[in-house]
């Protein structure tokens, strides 16, 4: 009996000994564990503030390229270094020092442009009202004001000036930003690119009246008159074989179905006032592409109509495919102002406008058009060729690799 005691504590010790061991152990590592969590949390934290930090001062000062070396930050060292790549973009790596071992964060930004707008409007009168029935689905940009009236619908992101609500409640769904400044580019060098390859290699003409009327099969044809007879429809690689297509110092009208990639211009020459027969452009009639890029996003059409003078579209209800700019207003025919009920204005591209009046689009709250803009994410890689797209001055994060 007494050995058998001896041996039972003995063995009792011994297994009591090897679980106290286990638990040093499970405690040792669980210690290890929380130490090494901890480090690499800072390392990691360390590195996202000096891409923050870079960031910032890119954001307030675009050509800010200095980076940080061995800034004290935290208990560690933060590094950062800024690259400028050939197509603009600007990559960003911080490198969070904590304990001798290193963290790493690239962020990859991308210069802003003005394409990034489904609807972008330099300056607004106090009476020029988004109302209820309008929809704006992609981002929106008032850099003055932005006024409603009942309850338009914004599906991207609103940025202006201010914000006016003259009664109902609007909905940004995508959320709105105001004290934004965004001014209205020049286009003048767009121009001057368009008008020099239409002279060179696509269809140039000066004054009088240029009406192109295109083809879904990828056939054009063209008038210069009102009242007179349009030409034999011709490929499109015939009349404009690198599809830039300019009147100066006269009207553009365009209507049709577009197979291939146009850029039209109604321009001026320097010192001349677009007028209502000088730089004007008015979309007659439907203006769609072959390929609906709703339904078929690897469409390959694309149009961008750049006007110097008002744009001015003809009827309603109207369809309109592509990217329209005017250097002054967007207007609806004035026999359309006054109809009751109103009735839909579709646009599937952008519309950049200079200025926008109280009457442009309807004289009263339920007459006129109502605006359905549908952004066409194909712009943002693949603009029309020298469509007045430029930077805003900014940048946007492209990427956050971690």
């Amino acid at each position: 009996m007494g050995r058998t005691s001896i041996y039972m504590v003995i063995g009792m010790t011994v297994i009591f000994l090897l679980f106290g061991k286990s638990m040093s152990d499970v405690a040792t590592s669980a210690i290890d564990n929380s130490i090494t969590y901890y480090e690499n949390t800072q390392r990691y934290n360390i590195a996202v503030a000096g891409a923050n930090l870079a960031c910032n001062q890119i954001f307030m000062d675009n050509t800010w390229r200095e980076g940080f070396s061995d800034m004290d930050f935290n208990g560690g060292v933060v590094n950062v270094t800024c690259y400028d790549s050939a197509s603009g973009k600007v990559l960003i790596t911080s490198t969070g020092t904590y304990q001798s071992t290193t963290s790493e964060v690239k962020v990859l930004l991308s210069p802003s442009s003005f394409s990034k707008f489904a609807m972008y409007c330099g300056n607004v009168s106090a009476a020029a009202k988004l109302r209820d029935g309008d929809t704006i689905n992609g981002p929106i940009h008032f850099n003055n004001k932005l006024v409603t009236s009942g309850s338009p619908v914004f599906y991207g992101k609103a940025t202006m000036g201010s914000l006016q609500t003259t009664s109902g409640t609007p909905k940004f769904l995508g959320g709105y930003e105001s004290g934004v400044n965004i001014p209205f580019p020049d286009y003048s060098s767009n121009a001057t690119s368009i008008k020099d390859a239409a002279t060179s290699a696509g269809y140039y003409q000066s004054g009088g009246q240029l009406w192109v009327e295109f083809r879904s099969d990828g056939y054009v044809r063209y008038k210069t008159t009102t009242a007179g007879s349009y030409s034999a429809y011709m490929p499109l690689s015939t009349f404009a074989s690198n599809g830039k297509i300019c009147v100066n110092d006269g009207e553009l009208h365009v209507l049709g179905t577009l197979s291939g990639t146009v850029t039209l211009a109604s321009t001026v020459t320097p010192s001349t006032t677009p007028s209502a027969t000088v730089g004007s452009t008015f979309i007659e009639d439907e203006l769609r592409y072959a390929t609906d890029p709703l339904t078929n996003p690897a469409s390959t059409d694309m149009l961008g109509i750049v006007s110097a003078g008002d744009l001015t579209i003809q009827k309603m209800p109207m369809r309109i495919d592509g990217n329209l700019f005017t250097d002054q207003n967007a207007t609806l025919n004035s026999a359309y102002r006054n109809n009751t009920p109103m009735k839909q204005i579709k646009v599937v591209g952008t519309f950049m406008s200079r200025n926008m009046n109280s009457t442009d689009f309807g004289t009263g709250t339920n007459k006129g058009a109502n605006f359905y803009m549908k952004y066409d994410t194909r712009v943002e890689s693949n603009p029309p060729s020298d469509f007045p797209y430029p930077t805003t001055n900014s940048f946007e994060i492209l990427s956050w690799y971690e």
